[in-house]
Parts: C-alpha cells; structure tokens; sequence
C-alpha cells in the first residue's frame, strides 16, 4: 500500500512503530502506521552528515 502526501493536508496518522535501515551512504528513517486497518510506511533518507546532526539533538553533546 502506497501513501501520497500533499503539502497542507491533514496530519500523518499515528506512529505505531520505528525503525531505521542503513543502506550504502544513507540512512532510512523509518515510520510505521495504520490507514484503514492496513499498514502504510513513511520513508525519509538521511544522509550520514544529517544523521549525525540528528543524534546530536538527541542525545546532547557529549561530555568530556
């Protein structure tokens, strides 16, 4: 099942689930949920340098 987003539409339905895959040089972030009982995914690559800065704002910058 494929999912279209349009710019201005309704919110993303509920995250059920998370998961990420690394492929080559980038990473796949990857959001998991239910439209009509049957599952959707939204997929979002990552570069390494982007992914980086992601942690980053997750985890806080590291002590020394």
């Amino acid at each position: 099942m494929g999912v279209r987003w349009y710019a201005g539409s309704s919110q993303f339905p509920a995250v059920i689930w998370v998961d990420a895959d690394k492929r080559d040089d980038a990473i796949h972030l990857i959001f998991g949920t239910r439209i009509e009982g049957q599952g959707a995914a939204l997929r979002i690559r990552l570069t390494s340098p982007q992914w980086e800065n992601l942690k980053f704002l997750v985890d806080g910058p590291k002590s020394n």
